[in-house]
């Protein structure tokens, strides 16, 4: 019994702690720089790859007031390889304040799977004024879906009508995108996020942000809070998940030990 057992925990020391082999990998570093005028945004962004294999298919989108513009693809952007681009937006500014403006950069590896990476900002027309609002977004990690929460304190001196929306890569589905908070003053309120993994690779991670848009007082104001996305590994071996071979062991160990004690019956 002693040497069956020591060999199931052999067996299962391996499954568990078995390590993935090292693959190569695409990192996009994207800044960018904005200004509004003549109800026009002018957007430059600067497009660096740190990773150890070119990215393929590489466009830009720009979502700001309610639309999606993309941007010219860049066939390949090769290894330490940099591009930048200029787009102008369209865009009528009813009231003077902070503006949020998403920045999505889709692209592909060698094989055609598709990656995207998300930026966000603000930008001011006029005047930026002071949000009363703040709010903080945690960080979640899982395999297919999880949940993320955000909190949104009303340190102001009224009652504040606030549309939130939570941002997120390609990769990721939300579930509901916006949501509605009347904040009365002096108060905080929490609201939770689905999120489901519908394209994303085990050991990604990703920056997720919730944006809080109000106006008072003939200023609209947005508040951005950032959030952590890590996609954890499902390890399998020969295409089943671990999980089912550790049960498999685990019911092979209790039979074991259920007929050692019949025998000795």
């Amino acid at each position: 019994m002693k040497k069956f057992s020591a060999f199931l925990f052999f067996i299962f020391y391996f499954l568990y702690f078995a390590l993935p082999s090292h693959a190569s990998y695409i990192s996009l570093q994207t800044s960018l720089t904005s200004q509004y005028e003549n109800d026009r945004l002018t957007v430059n962004v600067t497009i660096v790859n740190k990773g150890d294999e070119s990215a393929y298919n590489v466009q830009v989108e720009f979502r700001v007031g309610g639309r999606n513009v993309l941007s010219s693809k860049i066939a390949e952007l090769a290894v330490g390889e940099t591009r930048e681009l200029e787009q102008t937006l369209p865009f009528n500014i009813a009231r003077p304040g902070t503006y949020p403006l998403a920045l999505i950069t889709h692209y592909t590896d060698a094989n055609q799977y598709p990656f995207s990476a998300l930026l966000m900002q603000t930008f001011v027309y006029r005047d930026s004024g002071f949000p009363p609002l703040s709010g903080q977004l945690s960080s979640a990690s899982f395999d297919r879906e999880g949940k993320l929460d955000y909190k949104i304190k009303n340190s102001g001196q009224g009652v504040v009508k606030v549309q939130t929306t939570l941002i997120a890569p390609a990769e990721l589905t939300i579930v509901p995108v916006n949501r509605e908070l009347i904040i009365e003053p002096g108060t905080e309120q929490g609201l939770s996020f689905a999120v489901k993994n519908f394209s994303a690779l085990p050991g990604s991670t990703y920056q997720i942000f919730a944006v809080a848009e109000f106006e008072e007082n003939g200023l609209h104001y947005t508040a951005i809070a950032p959030g952590l996305i890590k996609i954890v590994a499902r390890r399998a071996i020969l295409g089943i998940d671990q999980s089912i071979y550790i049960a498999i062991l685990a019911l092979l160990l209790l039979l074991f030990v259920g007929a050692q004690l019949l025998r000795k019956k």
